[in-house]
């Protein structure tokens, strides 16, 4: 009863490495990482880890590489059931790299660590601002001045396409289609994509460029669509995440709560609230994945549209 206490649980102290089966190769092993320009803090804390793990198996009597099977490393893993989850993690996955290191150099003819999994813990629900946050942060600029005004609408605009922060950065004049009232947007590997204005976001972007813009280039030539207060240049992809931490405060929110991503999230979230169509959603936010669903769906702007004007709130 005592030795299987003694096998489910790590001792405070290990034992001298000299003393550990397995140790000359875990060396070897730092001596590899070292090739490979791996900081020495870091193959310090990996050797470290692996300690741990050949004092686990030199005390269940294992002392050949043969010996080591699947199941020795499961009883190493509820060894490691105490820890925290990252540190389970971690001590697992230098582990599995060490025998990956093993079979790579033909000194194990199978690995046992190929099946090693490592535990899980429970996703935790992102928060993403509510109806009644998003509406507060809306009406929080000051649009009795220039600046108010720009980020009135940047934050209309933003909610109401789901666009990503470097998205609405690189946007220009040239991106906004009047007539359509839909915006060109480059996501990620610069793929275009058409997305719909809401009432309320054309309202406060035309006024913005009437009325603020102008102002805001202080007579310069720019083409961006969103101009900083201070040079007359296009604002910053910082700039946006620092201006909605001030709002943040402001409103006595979170700062995380309040992060530009986040923008993207509750458009995603409230739309799916009021009846979006999950496909038609992909759509609108640029994702990839059900890639051969749309080929099939053969969906278009006015699709989106549709589905836009019908589902998020108060546009």
């Amino acid at each position: 009863m005592k030795k299987t206490q003694n096998l489910v649980r790590l001792r405070t102290r290990l034992p001298n490495p000299a003393t550990l089966a397995l140790w000359p190769l875990v060396r070897k092993y730092g001596d590899h990482l070292r090739t490979r320009q791996c900081k020495p803090n870091s193959i310090v804390t990996v050797q470290g880890n692996l300690k741990r793990f050949c004092a686990f198996i030199t005390e269940a009597g294992h002392r050949k590489l043969a010996d080591i099977t699947p199941l020795v490393l499961e009883g190493y893993q509820l060894s490691l059931a105490a820890l925290t989850l990252r540190s389970q993690q971690q001590y697992l996955v230098d582990v599995r790299q060490f025998f990956r290191w093993l079979e790579q150099s033909r000194q194990l003819f199978e690995n046992p660590a190929a099946t090693l999994r490592l535990p899980k813990g429970p996703k935790r629900l992102l928060k993403i601002p509510s109806e009644q946050q998003v509406v507060r942060l809306l009406n929080a600029p000051d649009v009795k001045t220039v600046w108010g005004l720009r980020d009135r609408a940047w934050l209309e605009v933003a909610y109401a396409t789901g666009a990503r922060r470097i998205e609405m950065t690189r946007l220009t004049m040239a991106d906004v289609d009047w007539q359509q009232r839909q915006l060109r947007l480059f996501g990620k590997g610069d793929k275009e994509r058409l997305v719909p204005l809401g009432r309320q976001a054309v309202y406060w972007l035309e006024k913005y460029l009437q009325e603020a813009r102008p102002k805001l280039l202080k007579g310069k030539m720019e083409t961006a669509l969103w101009i900083s207060t201070r040079h007359g240049q296009a604002w910053g992809y910082a700039s946006i995440q620092m201006q909605l931490a001030t709002y943040a405060r402001r409103l006595g929110l979170p700062k995380s709560l309040l992060a530009a991503h986040n923008l993207r999230r509750a458009c995603a979230t409230h739309l799916l609230n009021h009846g979006a169509s999950p496909l038609l959603l992909k759509e609108l936010l640029g994702h990839v994945r059900t890639a051969t669903l749309s080929h099939y769906l053969r969906l278009n702007i006015g699709d989106v549209q549709n589905t836009h004007r019908n589902s998020l709130p108060g546009r």
